[in-house]
Order: C-alpha cells, then structure tokens, then sequence
C-alpha cells in the first residue's frame, strides 16, 4: 500500500494540468516535416492511413509521408505504390528494404531510411523527423502543434505527443484509451516537470539538426525508450506535447493484449540491463529525474512483489474476516476511488458518452491491472531463455481503423 500510495501521490501532485500552446492557423512554413512509418505486413490498414494522411494535411504542403517497407510477405507495397501513382501527389514516397537486409527490427528499419531522407538536408535545424505506426492517426491541428512546438523553442530535440484509442467498443479497448489518455499523460507530464520526457514510438518527433549519431534507433524491443534515453544522456531536450494527439489501434482480445505487454516488458528489462547504470553516471540527467527513469525500469520488479503483496493480504484478509474485514473495505475504498478519479478525468478530457461502459470500468479497474501479472511472467521467462523474436502486433482487424478517423 505505501509504494501504491506513494506513486498515487507523485502522479497526482506533479502530472497533472500539463503545459500547452498557444494554437496559430498557420505554422511556421520554413519548416518541413517527414513522416516515417515503418510497415511490415500492413495491408489492412496502411491505405487507410494514407488517405486520412491526405485529407488532414491537405493546407499543410511542408509535410511529407515516407512509408518504409520492411520486406512485406503481404501485399503492402502493392497497395502502398498503386495509391502514391493514384492519389499521392508528391506527398507521400515508398521505401523498400529487400532480404537479406530486412526485417531485422523496427530500430534498424529506421535508421535505414533516416539516413536516406536526411543525408541532403541543407537546413537540418528546420527539418523534423516523425515516427507513426502503421495505424497511426493525426488530426491538420495536431500536425501544426509539432512544428509550432519547435518553431517557439529552437533548443527543442524531441517531442512526443500524447497517444489516443481509435476504437473503444468494448472494455479491454476502453481500458487502453483510459491508460493511455490519463496514466501515461500524468506520467509524461511529470517527466516534463524533471525534464526527462521520454519518447513512447507512435507520436514521436525529432529535430534532425540534433542527431549526431547515423543510427539514433536502437534495436532493443523497446527502441522508443531506448532512443529518448539516448537522448537525454547527450544532454539533449525533451518534451511531451499533451495538446497534440496521435491515435492508434485498440487491441480487442486478451491474448494479443498480453502477447504486445509482454513484448513491452522485455524490451524495458533490456534498457534495464543496458542502460541504468549509464542513466545514473549520466551528468545531463538530474537526480530526480534518474529516480524516475529508475523507478520505471524496475516497474517489472514493482509489480510483481506488490502484486503478489496484495494477493496475499487480500486472501489473509478474507481468510480472517472478521478481524479484518475493515482492512478489506479500506482497500476495495482506496482503490474505488482512485478508480473513479481516473474515470471522471478520462471523461472530462474525452467528452466520452459511453457512461455505462465507464462506470463498469471504475468498478473492475483492478482487473485490468492483473492482466499484466501474466504478461510479466512471460516476458521474464523470455529474457531469461535468451528469446527475442515476437510476433508483430497485428493491426487492421476490423474494416475500418476507428471512429474517431471518420
């Protein structure tokens, strides 16, 4: 309880009401931005994502999309070049990669076609970088938040934008939207506050003149947070932008859920091993920020005793009820009302009006959390076998990528 209490009072006291700008009409037009999406078997979406790229940048001529084949089995470049001779209009470019030089992660992909769209840049300073999945969606007015958020502040390196569900049509969606829209913005909104924002891969934007290396992307499972690491331990500046939204896929099953978090938790213990004693040498990074990056490379670690904690006070408390029975009503208490807190805040910033879904979410919010016991696990047998191949997140189940894109 006093490590759950403690996180609880750190995220409620410095993550929320995050800082934001001022919107103009008009962008600062000496500033190009490249879109690069990596795809490997995206059939099902990435035509549709082309499109909404059309339809929201169509006043916005300063951005371009790259997609970037990693040597598809599907029929994604197929799709991908029929649309550009169609509809492209010069403002969206295929990348091809071939074997044997392809899918060898989404890190190396990448920086593949990173050092073919930058090479010949003459003014880099004015030239930013973006990385969106294949699902990935932006509104015109999101667009114009990234390039204003460099263009007011010319010591800005990296930004990442929040990240919102397309679809929430049933819990375990709903549950993402709710996670992603005010856990994680709290969390960024604190590591605003530190000055340690880190990158989350969908959403995230870069200046090029700030890159020094030729491949800034790691390979890790988790090369997003590997990269703002990076980043950071140059003394570079980071932000999150919680004004500017990128919307993606909601899983809709429980297996393919804990199969992506699994994949995620092993990709955050390989920055763990790789990267925390560097973190806490670095003399960029202050220390609280260190205690930060720390706190959520060990998260893992965190869950798992506080969970099993809690399972085991749980069942003594039930065991012994009628000693106890008031301990068992403070917990089911504190966390109904954290629950409900995250639920109202949700609402407020959504305008959702899915009321019986939400109130059905505030009273099973604990369930969600158990779900990734087992991912966890699994991640944790992975990186102790010396396994690191996963099956990709597979996107585009339903006909149409979401709600919120129509």
């Amino acid at each position: 309880m006093a490590i759950y209490l403690i996180w609880v009072f750190f995220l409620l006291a410095l993550g929320q009401n995050g800082q934001s700008i001022k919107e103009t009409v008009l962008p600062d037009s000496s500033y190009r931005l490249l879109i690069m999406v990596p795809a490997m078997n995206e059939e099902a979406v990435i035509e549709q994502t082309m499109r909404l790229f059309l339809r929201e940048t169509k006043m916005l001529s300063n951005i371009k999309m790259v997609i970037i084949d990693d040597a598809s089995n599907d029929r994604t470049a197929a799709i991908v070049s029929r649309f550009i001779e169609q509809r492209g209009q010069g403002r969206i470019q295929l990348l091809q990669r071939h074997h044997p030089d392809a899918q060898t992660g989404k890190g190396n992909a990448l920086n593949w076609a990173y050092r073919q769209l930058t090479q010949k840049s003459n003014d880099a300073s004015h030239l930013i970088c973006g990385v969106l999945d294949a699902d990935a969606y932006m509104t015109a007015k999101s667009f114009r938040k990234v390039i204003q958020y460099f263009a007011d502040d010319e010591k800005l390196d990296l930004l990442q934008t929040r990240v919102g569900m397309l679809e929430t049509n049933n819990w375990l969606q709903l549950m993402q939207d709710i996670e992603f829209t005010v856990v994680n913005d709290w969390i960024q909104n604190t590591r605003n506050r530190l000055g340690n924002a880190a990158a989350s891969g969908n959403g995230q934007f870069i200046r090029v003149s700030s890159v020094s290396s030729r491949q800034p992307w790691g390979n890790a499972l988790l090369e997003d947070f590997e990269f703002s690491t990076r980043f950071l331990m140059q003394g570079k500046k980071t932000r999150y932008a919680s004004d500017a939204l990128v919307y993606q896929e909601a899983i809709d099953k429980t297996r393919p859920f804990i199969r992506q978090r699994s994949r995620w938790t092993q990709g955050g213990l390989d920055c763990l091993f790789s990267y925390w004693g560097k973190v806490l040498r670095s003399s960029f990074i202050n220390i609280a920020a260190k205690f930060e990056m720390t706190f959520y490379m060990l998260i893992p670690f965190i869950t798992i005793f506080t969970g099993v904690a809690s399972l085991i006070v749980m069942g003594f408390t039930i065991v012994n009820l009628d000693d106890y029975w008031r301990l068992l009503v403070l917990l089911i208490l504190i966390n109904l009302f954290f629950s409900s807190y995250i639920i109202l805040r949700y609402q407020k910033m959504t305008r959702s009006k899915q009321y019986g879904l939400l109130v059905w979410t505030a009273l099973t919010f604990a369930f969600y959390n158990y779900l990734l016991y087992p991912a966890i696990l699994i991640a944790f047998c992975r990186k102790i076998s010396g396994q690191t191949r996963w099956v990709k997140t597979t996107h585009g189940l339903k006909k149409k990528i979401g709600r919120k894109a129509s």
